[in-house]
């Protein structure tokens, strides 16, 4: 091909490029909106959105994500958790009190609000040994709580009054010292915290704890104590809780040890609760996992089992569920659930796939679904 050809193409091919380009930007120019044709919406016919309109539903899909966010968050829930007599043991042969919490941390500090029962009064003193029914754990157990990432801890149970009032107090003192609430229990009646009230981005959640026990575990005017299971008080406080949060959630101590399926007394609670208010209602005592129930749309989980504890003697005592819930607003979502086995007396680690069935299967037949099961 000689040069003359070769610059004949060259402009000829110029000017086509630049005819086109020209016509693009009139069309651009004399247009009042460019369309966009995104989706084909049947075999032959096409649907074309102006751009203003694209912009402005794209900006409505930020915006509801946006609040969807705020209103959003994620609650941790985990069974007992008792931090004396063979647990502080190995934690003092470890020489670490972080220890039964490793395995569990990012976890629990993971989500946004983190809650369980603490089954053992904080106090200074010697080591409780084994056998022993009187817990006491060590004062540094209160940071291993805080390092956990534990934001809210229940105090209603049968062990809160193992060393009196003064261990009463002494542990609302190692808790508060570390920043975390304690909930159902209170240096006197008059400072009674139930509920606890917990601001998450736009939502406030409140918790309250109620626990069986001897009469004498009670708060009164002038000495510490707890919450014992009223039906009575639980309405009462239920209504109070109603008009300061937007989500209550209800802890209750309660049922036959060792047991899988709850008894009368806490379904008569739970429902009572529910029916009155509740968001949710998790139950803790029976060192096992039982049974749940969705009552009047609403979770309720029985027992959760153990999350810490010294119970080695059998696979029962052994297991445990955590649960992550994700609301929106006062709404669960969904549920992730995270079954746990407890290793060297003290130390719980996601169960494996099989451990996990296992486990599960103990909520009976209500609600589970596979694919939020999480473990190793």
């Amino acid at each position: 091909m000689t040069k003359k050809w070769l610059i004949i193409i060259v402009v000829i091919g110029v000017v086509i490029l630049g005819g086109a380009a020209f016509s693009f930007y009139w069309l651009w120019r004399t247009t009042p909106e460019m369309a966009f044709v995104p989706v084909q919406a049947a075999e032959n016919e096409v649907k074309s959105i102006p751009f203003a309109q694209w912009i402005a539903e794209f900006d409505q899909r930020v915006a509801a994500e946006k609040a969807k966010a705020q209103t959003s968050f994620s609650l941790f829930l985990a069974g007992d958790v008792m931090l004396s007599r063979n647990v502080e043991a190995t934690m003092l042969q470890k020489n670490d009190f972080s220890y039964c919490f490793v395995d569990m941390r990012k976890l629990v500090s993971g989500a946004d609000l983190a809650f369980a029962n603490l089954e053992s009064p904080i106090v200074a003193g010697d080591p409780v040994p084994t056998g022993s029914f009187s817990f006491r754990a060590n004062p540094k157990s209160a940071e291993s709580l805080q390092l956990a990432g534990f934001d809210v801890l229940g105090l209603t149970n049968n062990h809160f009054g193992n060393f009196g009032r003064e261990g009463m107090k002494a542990t609302f003192d190692y808790l508060t010292d570390k920043g975390i609430d304690y909930v159902g229990a209170g240096k006197n009646i008059f400072e009674m915290k139930n509920p606890v009230i917990r601001q998450v981005k736009d939502t406030k959640v409140a918790f309250l704890a109620y626990g069986y026990g001897p009469d004498n575990y009670a708060s009164t005017t002038r000495q510490a104590g707890m919450a014992l299971m009223n039906d009575e008080q639980l309405v009462k406080d239920l209504k109070t809780a109603k008009e300061q949060a937007d989500v209550v959630i209800v802890s209750m101590h309660d049922g036959i040890e060792y047991v899988n399926e709850p008894n009368d007394s806490q379904k008569h609670f739970a429902h009572l609760a529910i029916d009155n208010g509740a968001d949710l209602v998790v139950g803790h005592h029976p060192h096992v996992v039982q049974q749940m129930e969705v009552y009047n749309g609403r979770y309720i989980f029985y027992s959760l089992g153990n999350l810490v504890f010294d119970q080695m003697w059998s696979e029962d005592t052994r297991e445990g569920l955590s649960l992550v819930i994700n609301f929106n607003k006062n709404v669960v979502d969904s549920i992730d659930y995270y079954p746990t086995v407890i290793e060297n007396y003290c130390r719980p680690r996601l169960a494996t796939q099989e451990e996990s069935v296992k486990i599960l299967d103990k909520l009976g037949p209500v609600y589970y679904s596979s694919q939020n099961v999480k473990g190793e």
